[in-house]
C-alpha cells in the first residue's frame, strides 16, 4: 500500500509577484535589445541573480518559446519571436509631425 502524502506545513516562500516583476524586467532587456545573447554566468551577473533562481527564470523563458539556448550555450531571443505589445517609453511613442 503506498502512502498518502501529507499536506506541508511549511508556507510556501515562493512570491509570484516578485517572480512576475523579475520575468518582466528580463523579458524587457531581450525586447529593447534583440540580438543580446547571453551566457548563464553573464545573464546572472546582469541581472543580479542567484544561480538556483536564474536558472528558474530563464527555464521558464525557454518553455514558454521567448529565448532559445543555442548550441554556444547562449540565450537569445527565437529568430521567429514577434512582439505583441508595444514598448513603453518616449522613444517608442509615435510623434505627429508639427503643423508650420
Amino acid at each position: 500500500m503506498a502512502a498518502i502524502p501529507r499536506a506541508s506545513t511549511t508556507p510556501d516562500r515562493r512570491n509570484s509577484v516578485s517572480r512576475d516583476r523579475l520575468l518582466d524586467r528580463v523579458r524587457g532587456e531581450f525586447r529593447e535589445m534583440p540580438c543580446l545573447r547571453l551566457t548563464f554566468g553573464q545573464a546572472q551577473r546582469l541581472f543580479s541573480m542567484r544561480a538556483d533562481i536564474c536558472e528558474r527564470v530563464f527555464a521558464s523563458l525557454v518553455r514558454e518559446g521567448m529565448l532559445t539556448r543555442g548550441p554556444d550555450a547562449r540565450y537569445g531571443v527565437r529568430a521567429d519571436v514577434a512582439w505583441h505589445e508595444p514598448m513603453a517609453g518616449p522613444r517608442n511613442e509615435r510623434r505627429t509631425p508639427k503643423a508650420s
